[in-house]
């Protein structure tokens, strides 16, 4: 246990021009594709961000708000340009205010990162150029085009102050507009707005110094900048140096930094689990001296504890939240409440967020299927309280024990193992992924909280179920690893990657073939290859591990790249004799790749439902979710457990 004494840097007040914020835990700016494809506000959008006013955080920033038609980055967006908007966002920012949480609306030019099919115009930067995100060909502006777009960020600037937003930041990062003629990676004019670093600076000083001029030198204006692109021909930590002060003269009343060149280098832009906690912290630290103004540092702030430190180093003097908000919209109110402990943490794992965006739909959370389904998904109290059996405790049982007990049922949670898991417990295993235990103690945590009955080291049976009298039987069994016959493989040792990852297939030897390619594949090859194995990797299809994000997948490339993992795709195992394994691959052709002291199988998994077909007619109703009703991955699961545990 803990309180807000502990954290005292954490909830002290802090201006940020002439307004003051309460506390010093701010929302970042985030796509969520929550706004409409006209640009307006919407009410499930509104909700979201009302549910994080009342978390008792001091300040929202609306991410990617255009400020002219048809420079947007998403198809669902948010907008500013008009002003037919003023009225939706004023009553946005009025139901913020009543928790007391400040709004600021990001102004956004996407520029080289906005895309033909969305915006149906040409894209445009400060140089003739190849956009590295869509492909496309980008049109260099002219000086006539640039003043323009100058007075279209002011006066959408002073269209927010008319909305009732306490400040405004100007998008200067993920390799939109104003980065663009920021970094010397994508900015090659040889008139003023380029080639030094004044020159590079032009534009984004007068965008300041316009709003500043329509709007009055009290409205405040934060300029969210990188320290770093963090690769090679880009903006350096020590021109980042030098970059800033040039903004807070020019009138800037903060700096909200991050790093990373933009979307065509994701990984550093949202960095996942395997970039590390507080991944950019000592960077920003490096340019806060040069300033005198509030510095804001993001990127994989997770704990309260953590963020405490970062205020109390001086590293940084508000901390922003992204995904740790998303994940847990009453983190800062769990701090005051002295429960800390109680945060559901963000594991970086980027799939509800990043991934699900990426793919065209609306954004969630891997463990708070709440998300952006902040209405739909209000648990509410149950009037027919039910005894419900649960059985299977890996993640989409300990989702639905939950859901069920928070509704006012009776629930026992069966585990056939010794502890609460399932096959998350494997997830953990491999490189990088250590964090993700924090799902497993979040929901042990809950669930104890919550009184639910928990049985481990208990393999339930139809009649167990019945003979408890249970009303309802939610079956979250997972699923077992499908086995293949390879031809002439029955002298050599086949285990599965389950039993790799779970420690149970004993001594593998030192040379390891691993078929099927996929995720569980590819992470036990990393895993293998990290204890020293001579690991190569069979897929027939072509290309490896498809379900690994954009921002996780340069991590694993790069370890099986350390690690000298050797790869065929679009490539079949035909047989094993004693010469050696013999594949057939489109780019191989028929190959004998060498003998091995033992072949992993990663093939795919089945349902485990037997237990569901038993339990018709012995229990009034049974409901199979998760992986026992369709092997998927634990964001679809828990979801799934989620909604039937809301409905019974």
């Amino acid at each position: 246990m803990s309180n807000q004494r502990d954290f005292h840097r954490l909830f002290s007040p802090i201006q940020i021009g002439s307004v003051k914020l309460k506390n010093r835990i701010i929302q970042a700016p985030m796509v969520t594709r929550l706004g409409a494809a006209d640009g307006f506000v919407t009410a499930k959008e509104k909700r979201f961000y009302l549910r994080r006013a009342q978390g008792g955080i001091a300040l929202a920033t609306v991410g990617n708000c255009t400020i002219m038609p048809n420079v947007q980055p998403e198809d669902r967006h948010d907008a500013i340009w008009d002003d037919r908007f003023i009225p939706a966002w004023k009553d946005f920012v009025a139901a913020m205010h009543d928790y007391d949480m400040k709004v600021s609306l990001q102004l956004c030019h996407a520029g080289s990162q906005s895309h033909f099919h969305v915006t149906h115009t040409e894209a445009v930067a400060p140089s003739e150029m190849v956009s590295p995100v869509t492909g496309e060909k980008c049109r260099a502006l002219t000086k006539g085009e640039i003043e323009e777009i100058v007075e279209h960020f002011a006066a959408a600037a002073a269209r927010a102050k008319e909305a009732g937003a306490d400040m405004v930041e100007i998008q200067g990062v993920q390799g939109f507009l104003v980065q663009n003629f920021m970094t010397p990676l994508f900015n090659k004019r040889t008139d003023e707005y380029g080639g030094s670093l004044e020159g590079r600076m032009k534009f984004p000083l007068e965008i300041v110094k316009r709003i500043k001029k329509r709007t009055g030198r009290a409205y405040p204006v934060v300029f969210r900048m990188v320290a770093s692109d963090l690769v090679e021909g880009g903006i350096t930590v020590e021109e980042a140096k030098r970059m800033a002060p040039m903004l807070v003269e020019a009138g800037a009343d903060a700096l909200h930094f991050t790093a990373g060149a933009g979307h065509h280098v994701r990984h550093l832009g949202m960095p996942p689990v395997d970039a590390g906690q507080g991944c950019i912290v000592d960077l920003v630290a490096q340019i806060k001296p040069f300033v005198d103004v509030p510095v804001i540092v993001v990127q994989r702030i997770i704990t309260p504890r953590q963020a405490e430190e970062i205020l109390e180093k001086g590293q940084a003097d508000i901390i922003g939240l992204g995904r740790a908000l998303v994940c847990d919209p009453d983190w800062a109110k769990k701090v005051v409440d002295g429960i800390p402990d109680e945060i559901r943490r963000c594991i970086g794992c980027c799939q509800g967020c990043y991934d699900e965006v990426r793919a065209g739909r609306s954004w969630t959370c891997l463990y708070n299927p709440e998300v952006g389904k902040e209405d739909e998904y209000e648990i509410t109290k149950t009037e027919s309280p039910k005894k419900v059996a649960v059985i299977g405790g890996g993640p989409a049982g300990l989702e639905a024990a939950r859901v069920a007990a928070l509704r006012g049922h009776d629930v026992a949670l069966y585990e056939q193992t010794d502890r609460l898991g399932g096959q998350w417990i494997l997830a953990c295993v491999p490189p990088r992924k250590e964090e993700y235990l924090e799902v497993i103690r979040w929901y042990k945590n809950q669930i104890e909280k919550l009184g639910v009955k928990v049985l481990l080291s208990k393999k339930a049976t139809a009649e167990d179920i019945a003979a408890a009298g249970s009303d309802v039987a939610i079956v979250a069994t997972g699923v077992t690893p499908i086995l293949l016959k390879i031809p002439g493989s029955e002298d050599l040792k086949v285990v599965t990657a389950h039993d790799v990852l779970a420690g149970n297939a004993g001594n593998v030897g030192n040379r390891v073939l691993v078929i099927g390619g996929g995720m569980v594949g590819i992470e036990t090859a990393e895993f293998l290859s990290e204890q020293g194995k001579k690991v190569t990797v069979v897929e027939m299809l072509d290309e490896i591990a498809s379900e690994i994000g954009i921002v996780r997948k340069p991590y694993m490339n790069q370890c099986l790249s350390d690690h000298g993992v050797e790869i065929f795709v679009s490539t079949k195992v035909e047989r094993v004799s004693g010469d050696g394994v013999m594949v057939n691959g489109k780019e191989c052709g028929k190959k004998n790749i060498g003998s091995f002291d033992s072949m992993v199988l990663a093939v795919g998994a089945r349902p485990r439902d037997e237990l569901a077909r038993t339990l018709e007619g012995k229990v009034a109703q049974v409901h199979v979710v998760g992986d026992a009703l369709k092997p998927a991955n634990a964001l679809a699961a828990i979801a799934d457990a989620a909604r039937i545990a809301r409905e019974i």
